[in-house]
């Protein structure tokens, strides 16, 4: 059975694409069948898929989808364990529409600061729209780029009544993350004993958790 997990934001600059691109090359290492969607006019996850193609790293398959992703995912979606899709950087756009109407779970990233917060409202929105329509979406906050200072505990303190629950597990703010996309990689294959590739195996570990993800056997 196929879980499909959008990353979705209506502010640009939250990590979207690293994490989508870091959560689907953990699951392929995991030994998942993975898709990676790049459904962002950007096309940084696009981008990062050709970067591992041209170094002959072992990476999820990552495609393209427009706006008639709601229609199309389904369908491609098929011969994977895991489809990870990286929504367009605006909640209300009709591909990050079209994700949550077909996705499992939706992950929105947010920093510890005040603009990030503000800005998520309209995400929630989304997700909560979206959840009147199907009420099995399981929706949930990832911050990220997070320190160990007192805006880290407020911003927890003020999304634990956003609407959607904060997952326990946080990415720090990590110069790792950015190097991994330029490395083709995941990061917890980039720098697999480093703080930054605990921090992304315990968020997929709480995800799979949440969704009830069978396990594969890699061995």
């Amino acid at each position: 059975m196929t879980t499909i997990v959008a990353i979705a934001g209506q502010k640009g600059g939250t990590g979207k694409s690293t994490i989508a691109v870091c959560l689907a090359a953990e699951w392929k290492s995991r030994g998942k069948r993975v898709l990676l969607v790049d459904a962002d006019p950007q096309g940084t996850s696009l981008t990062w898929g050709e970067v591992a193609a041209e170094l002959n790293l072992a990476a999820p398959t990552v495609i393209a989808m427009g706006d008639n992703l709601r229609r199309d995912l389904p369908g491609a979606a098929e011969a994977y364990d895991v489809v990870v899709v990286d929504c367009p950087g605006r909640a209300g756009g009709k591909r990050t529409a079209g994700a949550l109407l077909v996705a499992d779970a939706v992950l929105l990233p947010c920093a510890p600061a005040t603009p990030d917060i503000w800005a998520l409202s309209g995400s929630i929105d989304a997700v909560q729209e979206a959840q009147a329509i199907r009420p099995d979406l399981r929706g949930a906050i990832v911050l990220n780029r997070v320190d160990r200072t007192a805006m880290t505990k407020k911003t927890r303190d003020a999304l634990s009544q956003a609407g959607l629950p904060v997952l326990k597990a946080s990415l720090g703010a990590r110069v790792a993350f950015n190097k991994t996309l330029a490395a083709g990689e995941g990061i917890t294959t980039y720098e697999g004993g480093s703080t930054a590739a605990n921090e992304l195996r315990r968020l997929v570990d709480e995800v799979e958790d949440l969704l009830e993800m069978e396990a594969v056997d890699v061995a």
